[in-house]
């Protein structure tokens, strides 16, 4: 061995040594840091997120955990089944990149306000808002600005999936600020991890200082998601949501399925939250609902036999499968007729327990004062939701109303029932949007767990029939000389039939099908029958007709049913609704203080978005206090209009143009605000007219 190779190694041990005397300490820096950084966090998870501090105390590494040191001095991490580390050995170089990328080449949801329509029969408040709304966004639209093709310094919302160890946090929060983040991780441990590379309790102070908003999903799947989303939603406002920038850090298969989940269900935050007239009439309809001395559900029975079988039928085409079923063992059982199933039952002659129904509208009570004789109500029972038109209580037997959580009506009445009764009323869960979902929702409240789901179809089958053969439903709505009804077009979605192959669906019935898997996941309830080849049900069996055992069994059902109505159901000791239960006073000051916030000079999107969130805030303020109903008075129609005034602020790259428009239409939502107050000091009392010739 000649003396140059002999120098060559020893120069190159002695540079592996020196990198390893430097590897050495960049570790021990590290962990020092780590440590005093995790120590930090803690603190401060426990001070702002209690529960997240509660996982984090609890949270079990598995056994080959290590967060590795790169050359650059920072934190590496190999997530579990993992064959590499998350980062290269610049981890902070690495995401700057990554985060620049995004910021000029964001993916940014955005709904299209355009498309509302005009219908000039209507003459609802609401409605001739919505008109001129959607007039103005066309007129924005027709201008043809430069649509905005970079994240600029503030923005709406932020949803970030995948929070590796958090490198990318502060470096967006440096660039731009957002009212709403969202970060998404279904990976527990690299949370966990996160907590000794990043120093979260600077990101919360720093939010919290602007007065932003910081939701954590940690250990979420694409269920638990969309439900964590929805609550925000509920919680803080749809607005927080319609304009996001959507970032994805770490790539992976779960974040893959929560990224196509949210693009699939977004569709659910841009409409569908209620407005002033559903609003008014709903109250109106509970104040009517105590004038009738309407029985209201306060409990569910202790001594009911839980067992009893449930039938809820709907009026889907699969009910025409399991008529002989139901012919034959009808009588073993409770039959729930859902909305109009209740004259297809007729015309097949299956008597009919309890009738639920839901709608505010005169309309529909008018048409089902037309679909069966009178002596069939007269020997039924009724459930209505605290929602439907008053006058219905009066066609049956006896009448019962559940509420329904979230209305203006049910906060009064929540208030009503505190001073005269010593209880708020049982929400049922998940009641909406079809009568089908109302059903489900009172049968499982009740404890009854021994359902069958008749009809329930939530679709149809490609080239099948919408609806059972004997409803009142047109089989084609153009066959304009067929004496049916038009039916709802069932297209646009398709879901996974219970025995293979997929079921068409539509929004609406999209959304009920999601309520009622939530019914089931809420109650953890695993026994209920979905019976024919309708849309299949997460939690619930799928079962054929003809593979129905007749029930042995013999119940009491007409003592049963008495039982539910006697010991479940109570009458407010009420004959009206006090002026000052309305708080028309209390109205005057709500609108008055948003018009005097919306009427502030702004000059920017910043300031813009700030006037909103203080809008919203000081609405939102209202919700659980003793005029919670005023605030469902106005929720909707602030969301409506809020909605689509946040996007147009980060729609166009002119600014100047964003807070022009932004000008032109919350000048509108001031003269409907206004308007709001005027209308309901005269109207608060009015049923909902809707189709009353």
């Amino acid at each position: 061995m000649n003396k140059d190779s002999i120098s060559q190694q020893l120069e190159s041990l002695s540079d592996q040594l020196a990198e390893s005397v430097a590897h050495q300490a960049r570790e021990e820096q590290f962990a020092k840091e780590a440590n005093e950084r995790f120590s930090k966090n803690l603190k401060c998870f426990e001070q702002y997120y209690p529960d997240i501090a509660k996982a984090i105390n609890a949270h079990q590494v598995r056994d080959d955990f290590c967060l590795h040191v790169t050359t650059s001095g920072h934190g590496n991490f190999v997530p579990k089944n993992g064959s590499a580390p998350i980062y290269s050995q610049s981890p902070i170089e690495q995401t700057q990149g990554q985060v620049d990328k995004q910021l000029n080449n964001p993916v940014m949801s955005l709904t299209d306000y355009t498309g509302y329509g005009q219908n000039q029969e209507d003459e609802r408040l609401h409605v001739k808002y919505m008109t001129q709304l959607t007039n103005l966004m066309v007129d924005v639209r027709e201008q043809n600005k430069e649509k905005l093709h970079k994240i600029p310094e503030s923005f709406p919302s932020a949803i970030i999936f995948g929070i590796g160890l958090g490198y990318h946090i502060p470096l967006l929060l440096e660039r731009t600020q957002f009212d709403y983040i969202f970060l998404i991780e279904p990976d527990f441990e690299q949370f966990f991890a996160s907590l000794f590379c990043t120093d979260w309790h600077q990101v919360i102070a720093d939010i919290d200082e602007q007065g932003g908003c910081l939701f954590f999903h940690l250990g979420v799947d694409h269920a638990s998601f969309i439900q964590d989303i929805e609550k925000v939603a509920e919680d803080v406002g749809a607005f927080a949501l319609v304009r996001s920038f959507c970032y994805q850090h770490t790539p992976g298969k779960e974040l893959n399925t929560l990224i196509q989940q949210w693009v699939k269900d977004y569709f659910r935050f841009q409409f569908g939250h209620g407005f002033y007239n559903d609003a008014v009439t709903g109250l109106a309809h509970g104040i009517h609902h105590i004038r009738n001395k309407a029985a209201w559900l306060t409990n569910s029975a202790k001594h009911l036999n839980k067992e009893t079988p449930i039938f809820i039928i709907g009026n889907g085409p699969s009910l025409d499968e399991a008529e002989a079923f139901i012919k034959r063992n009808h009588h073993k059982a409770i039959v729930i007729a859902a909305g109009t199933s209740i004259a297809t039952l007729y015309k097949k002659g299956i008597s009919v327990d309890f009738h639920v129904l839901v709608e505010r509208p005169y309309s529909n009570y008018k048409i089902f004062g037309e679909i069966v004789p009178p002596e069939v109500y007269q020997n039924t029972n009724l459930i209505g939701l605290s929602t439907l038109y008053p006058d219905t209580n009066h066609r049956y037997k006896w009448s019962g109303i559940a509420a329904k959580g979230a209305e203006a009506g049910t906060s009064l009445l929540d208030i009503l029932a505190l001073q005269h009764l010593s209880q708020t009323l049982p929400k049922i869960p998940y009641c909406n949007p079809v009568v089908a979902n109302a059903a489900m929702s009172f049968a499982l409240y009740l404890g009854f767990r021994n359902v069958y789901l008749f009809g329930v179809d939530n679709g149809k089958a490609p080239g099948g029939a919408h609806h059972s053969k004997d409803s009142i439903y047109r089989d084609r709505n153009e066959d304009t000389d067929d004496e049916g009804h038009c039916h709802v077009p069932i297209e646009g979605h398709t879901l996974p039939a219970n025995f293979g192959g997929h079921v068409l669906s539509n929004d609406l019935f999209m959304v009920a099908h999601s309520q009622l898997e939530k019914l089931l996941r809420y109650y953890d309830v695993n026994s209920c029958l979905n019976v024919g080849n309708g849309a299949k049900l997460e939690k619930a069996m799928g079962v054929e007709a003809e593979d129905l055992l007749d029930i042995e069994e013999q119940y009491d059902i007409e003592s049963i049913v008495e039982q539910i109505k006697a010991e479940c159901f109570s009458t407010f000791p009420l004959d009206d609704v006090s002026d000052e239960s309305i708080a028309l006073d209390g109205l005057k000051e709500l609108t008055e203080h948003i018009c005097q916030i919306a009427s502030e000079p702004v000059a920017n999107r910043r300031e813009a978005a700030d006037q909103l969130r203080r809008q919203a805030r000081y609405l939102y303020a209202y919700r659980d206090s003793k005029w919670g109903h005023l605030f469902h008075v106005i929720r909707g129609s602030l969301l409506y209009y809020h909605c689509p005034l946040i996007t147009l602020l980060y729609t166009y790259e002119d600014e100047a143009f964003c807070v022009e428009q932004y000008r032109r239409l919350n000048d509108l939502w001031m003269s409907y605000i206004k308007e709001i107050y005027t209308h309901f000091c005269d109207h608060y009392t009015e049923k909902c007219d809707l189709g009353r010739e």
